[in-house]
């Protein structure tokens, strides 16, 4: 057994803030993984509650800066109309 690492930006909000859709027959965590959003964990084995929810997002080179900002407005919507919860543009590590 070994605990991974890395880190990177995510548009999404934590889990915590989140509730899955009422007609959705399963835990939250399932339903995450069925609309393909992403997880990203603050800490090893912690709980759905506490990792950022959402779509990651590429490192940007500042030469292609207009076209990573549109990339992020996107997803910041589509994760609007998934959830109902505004996104937030986090920077964090993902340990699993």
């Amino acid at each position: 057994m070994g605990i991974d690492y890395d880190g990177g930006m995510i548009v999404g909000e934590l889990g915590m803030e989140l509730e899955k859709p009422e007609d959705f027959d399963g835990e939250l965590y399932e339903w995450v993984e069925e609309v393909g959003l992403d997880r990203m964990s603050q800490w090893y084995d912690s709980d759905i509650d506490y990792n950022y929810v959402g779509f990651r997002v590429d490192n940007v080179v500042v030469d292609d800066i207009d076209e990573w900002l549109r990339d992020v407005r996107k997803k910041a919507k589509e994760f609007y109309r998934l959830t109902g919860v505004p996104a937030r543009l986090i920077g964090t590590q993902n340990i699993t």
